[in-house]
């Protein structure tokens, strides 16, 4: 077990409120294929993602101790979310379907802020209240500063830091 792991772990055993943690989907715990970015916009392209085993089972372990675990990722198209919800059905059933979020970011009419890097900030606050403890894990390290200078209290962690 990571430092990391074992930190969220005792945050879960200890604090008074809810831990929440907000994973991220594409290069986090669903394999981002960066050889593959031309498939991206054909349909099925996320339902085909090679899940990636060991966040998967941190995730699941996180959640049977008590944390409220929640799916934060973006797409472009609606169909697109489709695919995705599809794979979190297959390898995260675990996570209930009112708590995965998935952002489509070209067809929505968000009027949040556009940049992908405050996005993420922007929907957080809608799930967050004072008393959690919040962690955010994401690949994308400009998402994650971006989340930290709107939302300081946020912890924010890179899938890196669950591997041994």
């Amino acid at each position: 077990m990571t430092d990391t792991e074992k930190s969220i772990v005792q945050k879960i055993k200890t604090v008074d409120g809810c831990v929440k943690i907000f994973w991220d989907m594409d290069g986090t715990c669903a394999s981002m294929d960066m050889h593959r970015t031309d498939e991206k916009l054909d349909k099925g392209f996320f339902y085909t993602k090679r899940p990636i085993k060991t966040i998967l089972r941190i995730m699941h372990e996180l959640n049977n101790l008590g944390a409220e675990t929640y799916i934060l990722s973006f797409c472009s198209y609606y169909y697109q979310k489709t695919d995705k919800m599809k794979w979190l059905k297959r390898y995260c059933e675990f996570i209930p379907e009112n708590n995965i979020i998935i952002i489509p970011r070209r067809e929505s009419d968000i009027n949040l802020s556009k940049s992908k890097e405050m996005l993420k900030a922007e929907y957080l606050k809608e799930y967050v209240s004072d008393n959690d403890t919040v962690y955010v894990i994401d690949d994308n390290e400009s998402v994650l500063l971006g989340i930290k200078s709107k939302m300081p209290q946020i912890n924010i962690v890179s899938p890196i830091d669950f591997i041994e």
